[in-house]
Parts: C-alpha cells; structure tokens; sequence
C-alpha cells in the first residue's frame, strides 16, 4: 500500500492530514417535472463560471430543455458570472428552451441591473416547483421582463452573437 497522498497534499508535522479546503463553487442539479433546477453555491467567478456554461451546454442537448438557476446561495459574482448567465441562456434559447433565475440574492441582482442584463432573464424571488416565467398564464397579471430588448438595443448582445442571424423567441461539479 502506498503512502503518497493525493493531490500533493502532505502531512503536518503531527502526522495529520488537513483537510481539503472547500471549493469556491458547487453546482448541484435536480429534475422537477419538466424543470432542471441547477443550484449553485459560493463564489462564481473567472476561475469557474465556465463550469456553468458547461453543465447547461449539457443541459440544452434534452428537447426544449427548461432550466431554472437557483442563485440563492450565491456569496459573490463578477462579470465572468454575468457572461455565463448570458451564454447559457443563449445555448438554452438555441435548443428551443428558455432559462430563469430563482432567488438572485443582492449582489447579483445589482450586477445584472449595472451591467443592463437583467431583462434578459425572467427572476422569480420564491417560485412554486415547475412555476418559471415561460409557463405562467397571462391571466396572472405577473409582468414577465422581455427577453430581448427592443429598438436601438436589438444589435447583437456581445462580440460571441455578432454576424449570427437573431434567434427565434421563445449530479454535481465544483471548483
């Protein structure tokens, strides 16, 4: 039996382990009915937001795949966070799908709302299982944002949508 330990982690001096430090992020998925509900816990920045993106690309490959982030165990985001809020929408959107934000706490509702992103996502504060903004009824009275901005702000979103035409409308891992 060897005694290397994995990940070059070494012993202390008392002959101890230390224990593997908790990752920045973890992401966490569950099916509710037609819903993927994808949790994401701690830190989302340029170290791991590609995770994200990741895990919804796999996501987009179901038939009109319906995926709902639930951000509110989120500590902090940064624009790399904000950019796989975008490009994952985006890979939901061309697989005839939609994506939600469930209970964005402060700080990534400030930063969608800085960076003028926030009306590209539907966000439900405390939904009901299997309620997203794509399934309510109009008779609700529930004002869903628009997904695309109107007018002058139709251009492409980013440098990755240029010169595509417009779209129609309509486990765990951690770092």
């Amino acid at each position: 039996m060897s005694t290397e330990l994995p990940y070059d982690r070494a012993r202390r001096a008392d002959g101890d382990v230390p224990a593997p430090e908790a990752p920045v992020m973890s992401l966490d998925w569950e099916h509710e009915g037609p819903l993927t509900v994808v949790s994401v816990h701690g830190e989302v920045d340029m170290s791991n937001a590609h995770l994200l993106v990741d895990l919804v690309a796999e996501l987009a490959g179901r038939p009109a795949p319906r995926v709902v982030v639930d951000l509110s165990e989120v500590r902090f985001v940064d624009l790399h966070a904000v950019r796989a809020l975008v490009e994952a929408d985006r890979l939901l959107r061309e697989a005839a799908g939609g994506l939600a934000l469930r209970r964005p706490p402060r700080c990534v509702s400030r930063l969608l709302h800085l960076t003028a992103t926030a009306h590209l996502f539907g966000m439900d504060e405390d939904p009901v299982p299997g309620d997203a903004p794509w399934a309510r009824s109009a008779a609700t009275g529930d004002h869903v944002p628009p997904r695309r901005a109107t007018g002058a702000l139709s251009a492409p979103q980013s440098r990755m949508d240029a010169g595509r035409p417009p779209l129609p409308s309509a486990r765990q891992v951690s770092a």
